[in-house]
């Protein structure tokens, strides 16, 4: 039948009415109306399937809407635009000065929801951008279900991380910590498979209070009791608080440990228990292994411990390329994930987000196994084994927040060995 009263936008955003005319062109609007209706559909199918805010995109999403945005446009049909008409047209003379102005642009997007954003794409007829993130997630989709030790390694994905490029203003986005781990986690009932052993859930079972809840107190004096050789080594006891969010030497009878932290204290160092494999003897492990000597002849640890993705940016972007940090992931430490932050010489920061083998507690980059951090340290300082991070590792980022507590280890462990009444320390 004829076609009355319809109408289509062109690809020069002027928008075609037609009331009735020849066969050719109620095919060529048909075909026309065809992709239209083959784009909402693929826009409403991204809608369903990514977060609702743009803010929560994992860098691999950001990065394919990249792919094709940073590619610059004569004609400025590129993130140009699609940051103007997200208001912020303030900000893209700063945008243009960094290599993924699409990504940073999008870690503005504080209150912007996917829809929002997949609708000015189709406006601007920059449809293809779908079709790139759409591809990305049938391919990721397909890598998730695959062993763990065979899938592809990733950025840093945690939701509000992304890749960072050194941005020198303050960002909108202040990359908080997610709080789902810890709603999950004061929900989830006492399984097994949430303390990942027997021995860990029968530890906290034993220490008396709630099932949510244990006194920092209380705590202590069950992990003397189980492990009374590892928590007297070093300044694990200092470095133990620190996880567990107290400052050592400040805290009261009344101070709680939460479940949630002690299931991401286990899932990141091992089942508390004492001996080579459990919790406390691989933070002491950390902490001697963390150090190392820089250039200067400076000891310094590379571990900085809970720190989200805008202050490990921050903390790097005015070094020189090699210099790093290991942190623990701000959203994904209940599933032991640390991150590798590392200023790279052509991408500035990127943030690499390490996996764990809860069964063997072995970390997952590259394709590999590593045993600790330290191996995984060491083997990128000798090799190049990421695709998208060809820098190698060389001196640890400085002044990180549990350097005073390692280093200061190091500096006693002479002490402790004995070296003579009244002689200097080397």
């Amino acid at each position: 039948g004829s076609v009355n009263d319809l109408s289509i936008m062109d690809e020069d955003g002027i928008r075609r009415s037609w009331s009735g005319g020849s066969s050719s062109n109620e095919v060529s609007l048909h075909r026309q109306l065809s992709d239209r209706n083959d784009t909402m559909l693929k826009m409403q199918l991204l809608c369903s399937r990514l977060p609702h805010l743009v803010k929560d995109f994992d860098w691999e999403v950001k990065n394919e809407f990249a792919k094709s945005l940073d590619d610059h446009k004569e004609n400025g049909n590129d993130w140009r635009l699609v940051a103007s008409r997200l208001g912020f047209s303030n900000i893209i003379h700063r945008l243009e000065k960094v290599s993924k102005p699409t990504i940073e642009l999008l870690r503005q997007c504080t209150t912007t929801t996917c829809k929002d954003l997949l609708e000015i794409l189709v406006d601007i007829n920059r449809s293809d951008v779908l079709d790139d993130v759409d591809k990305h997630y049938i391919e990721s989709n397909t890598n998730s279900i695959r062993p763990p030790h065979l899938r592809s390694p990733t950025q840093e994905s945690d939701y509000g991380e992304s890749t960072s490029s050194g941005l020198s203003w303050s960002l909108q986005d202040s990359g908080c910590e997610s709080s789902t781990s810890e709603v999950v986690a004061e929900e989830s009932d006492e399984k097994g498979e949430d303390f990942h052993s027997v021995e860990s859930q029968e530890f906290w079972k034993n220490i008396p209070g709630t099932k949510e809840r244990k006194r920092w107190s209380n705590f202590c004096q069950a992990a003397k009791s189980t492990c009374p050789i590892e928590i007297q080594q070093g300044n694990v006891q200092k470095f133990l608080s620190k996880l567990l969010g107290l400052e050592y030497g400040n805290t009261d009878a009344t101070d709680n440990i939460r479940l949630n932290q002690f299931l991401e204290l286990v899932a990141l160092f091992g089942p508390f228990k004492p001996g080579p494999e459990g919790c406390l003897q691989k933070m002491y492990d950390l902490m001697k292994d963390s150090i190392s000597v820089r250039d200067d002849g400076k000891k310094e640890s590379w571990f900085a411990g809970r720190m989200n993705e805008t202050e490990s940016d921050e903390r790097l972007s005015d070094q020189i390329p090699g210099h790093f940090l290991l942190r623990i992931s701000s959203s994904k430490a209940h599933d032991g994930v640390f991150v590798l932050a590392v200023k790279t010489r052509d991408r500035g920061v990127v943030q690499i987000q390490i996996k764990r083998d809860l069964q063997t507690s072995n970390l997952l980059l590259a394709d590999r196994e590593f045993k600790d951090l330290k191996s995984l340290v060491d083997a990128l300082r000798r090799d190049v084994l990421l695709e998208n991070c060809k820098q190698l590792l060389i001196n640890p980022c400085p002044g990180l927040p549990l350097n005073a507590i390692f280093t200061g280890y190091v500096d006693a462990k002479p002490r402790q060995r004995g070296r003579g009444r009244g002689k200097p320390r080397k």
